[in-house]
């Protein structure tokens, strides 16, 4: 994907998100999947389940009936699920092929008690290669930062994206240029 093109995405996106100025990052999470969902007219299913052990941070996987997966870990700060999330709406965003689900799978990741070996089991399936996982980062990169921008430039002295600035989520999204002292562009 091109900058310019890229770029006009990201503009189009936060704009479809239609969100209040008093938007949690929980809200700009759940409104990225109904957004997302519509785009794709495809059900968008999105948990925060403990991935605990598997190496994986996030998951995207579609079932036998097209309906699209996105797990995200349990993580201390709203700010780094969402980082999470852009990822894997990038993903989307790229024309990625998810990864697929059986039916059984299906069924034990949509009900609420997924268990660690069916976590396990379905992250050693992913087979996004690394130029995927390179796009997907750039795409989340570009989105993440349209987002801290679109936060910045609130009226409200509340801000939900602000980071704190000694957790590893407050320095990487200062290097996304997210700085609350700077006035918007």
């Amino acid at each position: 994907m091109k900058g310019k093109q890229l770029r006009a995405l990201r503009d189009e996106l936060i704009s479809d998100l239609d969100l209040p100025t008093s938007a949690t990052t929980e809200l700009v999470c759940v409104r990225l999947c109904e957004v997302m969902a519509q785009r794709l007219q495809r059900d968008i299913r999105l948990r925060f389940d403990d991935l605990g052990h598997t190496g994986m941070s996030g998951l995207w996987a579609q079932t036998n009936d097209g309906v699209h997966v996105i797990i995200v870990t349990t993580t201390r700060s709203w700010l780094h699920r969402l980082l999470i999330l852009l990822h894997e709406i990038a993903h989307m965003l790229c024309g990625h092929t998810p990864m697929q689900m059986q039916a059984d799978e299906s069924n034990k990741i949509l009900f609420p008690d997924v268990s660690p070996e069916m976590l396990r089991i379905l992250a050693g399936r992913t087979s996004l290669s690394p130029r995927e996982e390179r796009e997907a980062d750039r795409v989340a990169g570009v989105l993440t930062r349209g987002l801290l921008d679109w936060a910045r430039q609130r009226q409200q002295g509340n801000d939900p994206f602000e980071p704190s600035a000694d957790d590893a989520v407050g320095r990487l999204s200062l290097q996304f240029g997210y700085s609350p002292q700077r006035s918007p562009r």
